[in-house]
């Protein structure tokens, strides 16, 4: 039901509401972000060895990779990944056992690191088309997944800040 102008409404049967859309969208993100720390763990024991992995489709993880741009403090960029990965399936995780307060705290961390980790794969996508003019496969589909998740959260963020009202009301 949704109240407008004194008048209460309700949604049309079968209508996805915010909280039925919800927990599917959150559980792409969790299958997002596993797929994304799959992708980030592997390359981050190659790297962390000294290697750049298996380079197929396009050819330039060497040239990103050893670049000044493919390290933060002399750390491989996929170890950090790796990490907001695994942050990202955890709230997720969280998202999908808790209620109300987990559920906030869950559903802001989740859309500042994929907002964060979207940012970031923006910037190191530019670099490579403009700077390095190489490309990593695996620096595509992480940032496509980080893409992804940025959106998915967003959507989580938007869809629980419309059912707040309705909730208290």
């Amino acid at each position: 039901m949704v109240a407008r102008g004194g008048a209460t409404m309700r949604a049309a049967p079968g209508a996805l509401s915010a909280p039925r859309l919800a927990p599917p969208l959150v559980w792409l993100g969790l299958v997002l972000a596993l797929a994304g720390a799959g992708l980030a763990g592997y390359l981050a024991v190659e790297n962390l060895q000294g290697e750049a992995g298996v380079c197929t489709l396009v050819h330039g993880c060497d040239t990103v990779q050893n670049s000044r741009y493919g390290k933060i403090f002399g750390v491989p960029v996929s170890v950090p990944g790796f990490a907001l990965y695994v942050a990202l399936a955890a709230g997720a995780a969280v998202w999908l056992a808790g209620r109300t307060p987990a559920r906030e705290w869950a559903t802001l961390g989740g859309f500042a690191g994929a907002l964060g980790g979207f940012a970031f794969s923006m910037y190191l996508t530019a670099i490579e088309a403009f700077v390095l003019e190489a490309w990593c496969i695996y620096c595509i589909v992480s940032a496509a997944l980080m893409t992804a998740l940025a959106v998915v959260w967003t959507l989580v963020l938007t869809l629980q800040r419309r059912a707040a009202p309705a909730a208290a009301g």
